[in-house]
């Protein structure tokens, strides 16, 4: 009877053990998709951002048409359009140094000091792969 109370201690407790395990490894999974999310929506503003210093006409295509800060300046001043979005990847620059790697800050450095259409799909190459590695 003794031994049947023990083995059956050991059963009950390895399975409360094993259901704490599959509790926090869900936890887990779910706090990384949440983040991976959240990276994904900052890049694709970044991307958005870099893609209107490139083609500042088809800001009337995004959905940053209806940014308030806008209203301050003249969308058809494709100079001051530019600035703008120049400014704003910056800012958000500053905050990739918290959760991305040296290759992408770089990369995006190198597409402020040259805005063209290589450099930009040099920085979403880079984000998808800092994305999904």
């Amino acid at each position: 009877m003794n031994i049947a109370l023990q083995i059956l201690q050991i059963i009950v407790g390895s399975g409360l053990i094993i259901a704490i395990y599959n509790n926090y490894s869900q936890v887990r999974l779910q706090n990384k998709l949440k983040l991976t999310e959240i990276t994904e929506t900052k890049y694709r503003s970044i991307l958005i951002y870099m893609d209107i210093m490139l083609h500042p006409e088809q800001i009337v295509h995004t959905s940053e048409i209806n940014n308030p800060m806008l209203k301050k300046l003249d969308i058809h001043d494709t100079a001051a359009l530019k600035e703008f979005y120049r400014q704003l990847i910056e800012a958000n620059k500053a905050n990739l140094y918290l959760y991305a790697n040296d290759k992408l800050i770089n990369a995006v450095n190198t597409f402020l000091k040259n805005p063209n259409e290589e450099n930009y799909i040099v920085v979403a190459r880079q984000m998808n792969r800092a994305l999904w590695k």
